[in-house]
């Protein structure tokens, strides 16, 4: 574009204030270098599919402008079913459209006239008077950012200039039933080697209609209304909104030439809402405000709802409280405050407000009706804690100022009555449940409640503030060595003047904790039967329950011996030679509870005449390979099975091994250096019976 281009004069008047603002929020922040590429965007409508590119960097936008794109398109499904392959639709070369067709857009779009002076005006600089050989290369490296910058800025705002830059194509030819791929790239050339391209997939299916923006405020003050909304949930949407106002709520006019853009919306700081402060002509006229945004292909979302409301006059004097004065009489006060005189013309009255606290929604009317020109009264019904203010009261509606709080306390050192009554239960899961008789001051606050362990311990405070009611809800720990908890509730009034406390509470805590389990010590194998030992429960006044199951004849588990006694033995004399016997004790409290059964153990009952099986059992250490080798000698006509016990030092042997007649070694590679093992072994007879028990012990 040369020097006497009437776009230049368009650009100018449309783009400076926009630039300006642009720079500066963009100005702080340290650019990070991307990759290369070309970013594709798609938009479903109801006819036809819109498409919206834009190379990354403003390098590559210098070259793919030059070069233009490659755009093609595929199908990917077709009637809900993924094909094997892509289906390749057309291929389109893209290219900006030459300058002389762009006269028409520019002069009814300004944003066209942004694009087209970035693409082909002689200069596009705000900013910068330094000389040089440097500044010259800066002054051009700023230009090519601030071309790129803005002309996407302003693509994003008008999608036929988008489209008339070669930035953007509308798909007509598209069917219901069919997926498509659109695949973006530079146009081969040197000059575009390494900016990479990139694919959307995009079908009729996907339309959904622009949503209206959320949560719409509008806070009205003296001639001024500030407008608010929900932004960060809809900025994938939307990039820049239309403010509209109206004195009818029915015809409405734009607020701003051009569209709205968060420039507050930074990587580092994210914007949630959107603002906009607009200025009214008057006070007490209705103003309705609506809101809609602008996508990046240009289209126009669906209207907010509209907000409303009037500007408020402001009372300019405010009322300050000067002195509070208690007088000899209980709960009575003097107050006094200031109030310019030539601002009684302009107020109604003053009202006394008070509140326990200090929050807004807490103060209520105490004096009302109280004259413009008094500047003193009294006041006989403070509580413990009083926050006052005076408040004027405008003639105009809505008019009102508030002095600050002052607090005032008259003097009580009287503490409340002391707790009684009290009274509580626990529950089999812990919940303790205390009440007591309310106290009845009428500067009453509240009750703190203390809980101890033990009788001589110091209680421990359970409410961090006092409690207004009479109850109280704790939670325990019951299964521990503790028995009993001891409560005690202290009484505090508004000028945390403490009662005495109560009456120690005492309560049992419920049996909830089972004995402890009784151990095995050991086994042996006599005449009459199986005699079983065992190590008692720590537990006093418990009963002993030994259970037995038969193994061999898959029997299952029944009670042979209960005993109150501290006998911890018992011979079972009901047993079956070449029987195998799993044995398990366990411990019944007088509440009932059972402990856990001990660890079984499993004996075989051999018949006496015990007749040898087993010959020549011996073992081979083998450190190297970190195993024990066991082998031995029998017949293997006269044995049905092989059974091994294995022992580590300090336990009592369990079943280690069941082997047929056939096998006659075998390897135990579960074994640690400096460890002693105990292996025995018997054989189980087909005539019937066991022979001898054959043992071994092993230095590892």
């Amino acid at each position: 574009m040369n020097k006497k281009s009437p776009m230049k004069y368009t650009y100018y008047c449309c783009l400076f204030f926009l630039m300006v603002l642009y720079q500066k929020s963009v100005a702080q922040v340290k650019p990070i270098v991307p990759i290369p590429k070309v970013q594709l965007l798609s938009r479903v409508q109801k006819d036809k599919i819109l498409l919206r590119w834009a190379a990354n960097t403003a390098n590559a936008w210098l070259k793919t402008n030059k070069q233009g794109f490659v755009l093609e398109k595929y199908v990917l499904a077709r009637d809900g079913k993924r094909l094997p392959q892509l289906e390749k639709v057309w291929q389109k070369n893209i290219k900006v459209s030459p300058l002389e067709t762009w006269k028409a857009l520019v002069e009814k779009d300004n944003h066209a006239a942004i694009i087209a002076q970035a693409l082909f005006g002689e200069r596009f600089l705000v900013g910068g008077t330094a000389t040089g050989q440097l500044a010259n290369i800066q002054h051009t490296l700023q230009e090519n950012q601030q071309r790129f910058s803005f002309s996407l800025l302003a693509a994003d705002m008008s999608f036929e200039a988008a489209k008339k830059a070669g930035w953007g194509f509308e798909d007509t030819q598209i069917r219901s039933n069919e997926k498509y791929v659109y695949k973006i790239k530079p146009l081969a050339h040197k000059t575009t080697l390494g900016i990479k391209g990139t694919a959307v997939i995009a079908s009729s299916k996907d339309y959904e209609p622009l949503p209206a923006p959320i949560d719409v405020q509008a806070i009205f003050g003296d001639r001024r209304a500030m407008l608010t909304w929900e932004y960060q949930k809809f900025k994938t949407i939307y990039i820049a909104y239309l403010l509209e106002r109206s004195e009818d709520g029915v015809s409405f006019a734009p607020l701003h030439q051009e569209p709205l853009v968060n420039l507050n919306d930074k990587p580092n700081a994210p914007a949630k809402r959107m603002f906009y402060a607009d200025t009214l002509a008057k006070n007490q006229q209705t103003y309705y405000y609506r809101v809609r945004g602008i996508s990046t292909f240009g289209e126009k979302g669906k209207y907010s709802k509209i907000v409303s409301g009037k500007g408020k006059p402001l009372l300019p004097y405010t009322p300050r409280i000067t002195n509070v004065q208690l007088t000899d009489r209980p709960n009575e006060a003097v107050i006094h405050w200031e109030f310019p005189q030539k601002g009684e013309a302009l107020i109604h009255k003053f009202q006394l407000t008070i509140a326990n606290k200090d929050q807004e929604n807490a103060y209520k009317v105490a004096m009302d009706s109280i004259p413009a020109h008094l500047r003193k009264l009294s006041y006989r019904k403070l509580g413990s804690t009083n926050y006052i203010k005076i408040k004027a009261i405008g003639k105009t509606k809505g008019q009102q100022k508030s002095s600050f709080a002052t607090l005032v306390q008259p003097i009580d050192t009287l503490p409340p009555a002391i707790p009684s009554q009290l009274e509580g239960k626990i529950d089999t899961l812990g919940v303790v449940k205390l009440s007591w008789k309310p106290n009845g001051e009428n500067d009453f606050l509240g009750y703190r409640v203390f809980r101890g362990f033990t009788k001589k311990e110091e209680p421990v405070q359970l409410t961090y503030d006092p409690i207004a009611e009479a109850t109280f809800t704790d939670t325990i720990v019951v299964k521990n060595l503790n028995s009993k908890v001891y409560y005690k509730v202290v009484a505090v009034d508004q000028r945390f003047n403490h009662s005495k406390p109560s009456n120690v509470l005492v309560l049992d805590k419920p049996d909830v904790i089972p004995p402890s389990a009784p151990v095995f010590s050991s086994y042996a194998i006599k005449k009459e039967g199986i005699l079983v030992r065992w190590e008692l429960s720590s537990e006093a006044a418990v009963t002993h329950v030994l259970s037995r199951k038969d193994l061999t004849a898959n029997g299952g588990w029944e009670a042979v011996y209960r005993t109150q006694d501290t006998l911890g033995h018992y011979q079972d004399k009901k047993v079956i030679a070449g029987h195998r016997y799993r044995y398990r004790i366990y411990a019944q409290d007088k509440a009932g509870l059972h402990s856990a059964p001990s660890s079984p153990i499993t004996v075989e009952y051999v018949a006496t005449g015990l007749v040898k099986g087993v010959r020549g059992f011996d073992y081979i250490v083998d450190r190297e390979k970190n195993k024990i080798i066991l082998f031995w000698k029998a017949d293997p006509k006269k044995v049905l099975e092989y059974t091994l016990y294995k022992q580590t030092q300090d336990q009592q042997p369990s079943t280690w091994r069941i082997v047929p007649a056939t096998i006659t070694e075998i390897i135990d590679l579960q074994v640690s250096p400096n460890e002693s093992y105990q292996y025995h072994i018997r054989a189980m007879l087909k005539k019937g019976g066991f022979s001898k028990m054959q043992t071994l012990t092993v230095k590892f």
